[in-house]
């Protein structure tokens, strides 16, 4: 078989007009396409990046937010313990305040019913061994008892003579009630306005009455001044200091 060289070169202008063509009519057809398609390609890999980004700082932020829930959670949960421990102790505190307000008030309420009950039971056996005395020396007074008790009454009138003229005022006479446990003698009347005359420089005027309930001695009235010196005054002033005492 002979080369031609013509027929080669035919072949090889006939290759480079179909590669011009191809070029023409299919190449950039197709780079095109392909630059778009990669265009489209790189544009969806760059949304998804985006969108993988914007998707992890939603994560991100969602899990900051739950954090933060979370913590804010704790906070709560503390301070309603915190509020709870407080309440709790305030109404401990309140009980316990009212419970020593209560005892404090029971013991204040037994303190005066014990102290009215002693008071009760006291007054009760002074009158008793009031009248036990009372009913004693009744039994065993007599007159030379009742004349050893007046003569006492003299001898302190004089320390009564300030009472007496406080009661005389101005009154250039004295009015005097002398109740006596036994009937005074008439010398005995005379000895009490000397008595008065001689030491306030005033008339007395006695009115004497019988009283058997004094015992013994007598009691003397002038004005609203009470001088009682009789067994039964005596021990009625003893009761009323014993009661006083505590």
């Amino acid at each position: 078989m002979k080369f031609n060289v013509w027929t080669l070169l035919f072949q090889i202008t006939n290759f480079v007009v179909l590669l011009v063509i191809l070029r023409r009519i299919l190449y950039r057809p197709v780079r095109e396409i392909m630059e778009k398609r990669r265009g489209a390609i790189e544009r969806e890999v760059q949304d998804a990046e985006r969108t993988k980004g914007e998707a992890q700082a939603l994560k991100d932020k969602y899990e900051a937010e739950m954090n933060g829930l979370k913590d804010q959670k704790a906070r709560m949960l503390e301070a309603v313990q915190d509020e709870v421990s407080e309440e709790r102790k305030r109404l401990i505190d309140k009980a316990r305040e009212d419970a020593d307000k209560i005892i404090a008030r029971e013991k204040a309420l037994v303190n005066a019913e014990k102290r009215t009950f002693e008071a009760e039971m006291k007054d009760k056996v002074l009158d008793s061994v009031s009248m036990f005395s009372s009913n004693l020396l009744r039994d065993i007074a007599d007159e030379a008892l009742h004349e050893a008790v007046f003569r006492k009454f003299l001898a302190g009138l004089e320390q009564c003579m300030p009472e007496i003229a406080s009661a005389a005022g101005k009154e250039e006479t004295l009015s005097l009630d002398l109740s006596s446990a036994y009937p005074l003698h008439d010398d005995d009347v005379e000895r009490v306005k000397d008595a008065v005359l001689s030491r306030i420089g005033k008339k007395a005027v006695v009115s004497a009455t019988l009283e058997p309930a004094l015992i013994a001695g007598v009691r003397m009235k002038a004005g609203d001044r009470v001088i009682d010196s009789s067994v039964a005054g005596q021990i009625q002033a003893l009761k009323e200091r014993l009661k006083e005492t505590s």
